[in-house]
């Protein structure tokens, strides 16, 4: 999260959208600074916050969650930068990589999964992610497939005049641009089930070669009802570490220099 008293924005970094790319050139631009954890949500911000910041204009984005399962996938195939055998990024050491994360990582590296095997295995309920508890607050959403733009956009209606176009983000290593060759039909009524209510409810589409797609009922009221108890939890139940994030990310070194 980075927040700029002088520009009277905020940005909330959610994961696997370009949140380090932006936060970097907030920094180093807009005099962003961070606020928070890297991925806090809204519903923290408003707890802690003054009531002139409470007004500040509040920008995010929103990506295509197929295609996010497939970056995250490369990602861990690929075990770039060596995130997912790091112990100091672990979440109980302060980090982001969870138990999950590592076990996904695990199962990709000891079976040399294909993206069909690991989605077949850890995509089996409708998916939803911190997207579904930030838009609704934001007055601007950034579309990741119009990243670019965008962001100039939503400079722009934060009061920037001439903002800077945002740096081309580097490409996940080993991905694939045809997402045809990550969804087979060996997976496409799972994925059907496990997207189809987010798809539906951030209007984005499944492949045109699909067809016509029907969202199973069960799929989406799994949706509304498991997408409410994790709003409870998020809100209600869960701690969040206070650590700050480690020293040589992004992140974590402009926290250090915040402090300086």
């Amino acid at each position: 999260m980075i927040i700029s008293h002088k520009y009277k924005f905020l940005f909330i970094g959610l994961p696997f959208s370009a949140s380090s790319a932006i936060t970097k050139e907030l920094h180093a631009n807009y005099e962003g600074k961070p606020f928070l954890r890297k991925h806090s949500l809204y519903h923290e911000f408003i707890k802690v916050a003054t009531t002139e910041e409470q007004d500040y204009f509040v920008f995010a984005v929103l990506r295509n969650p197929m295609e996010m399962a497939v970056t995250v996938y490369e990602k861990m195939k690929a075990n770039a930068k060596g995130n997912f055998t790091n112990p100091e990024l672990f979440k109980e050491n302060g980090g982001h990589i969870t138990k999950n994360h590592r076990l996904r990582f695990n199962y990709i590296k000891d079976n040399n999964a294909s993206f069909q095997e690991y989605f077949l295995k850890f995509y089996t309920k409708p998916y939803d992610n911190y997207s579904s508890m930030t838009l609704d607050s934001c007055n601007f959403v950034i579309r990741y497939e119009n990243i670019a733009k965008d962001y100039l956009l939503a400079l722009k209606k934060a009061g920037i005049d001439e903002p800077t176009p945002l740096p081309a983000a580097n490409k996940t290593a080993g991905k694939k641009q045809d997402m045809s060759l990550y969804y087979t039909d060996e997976v496409k009524e799972q994925a059907i089930y496990v997207f189809g209510p987010f798809l539906a409810k951030y209007n984005y589409s499944f492949p045109e070669n699909w067809g016509e797609v029907k969202i199973p009922l069960l799929s989406t009221f799994k949706f509304k009802i498991m997408g409410t108890l994790r709003r409870i939890n998020e809100k209600f139940i869960k701690k969040h570490s206070g650590r700050k994030s480690i020293s040589g990310t992004i992140y974590g070194d402009m926290q250090r220099e915040d402090i300086s």
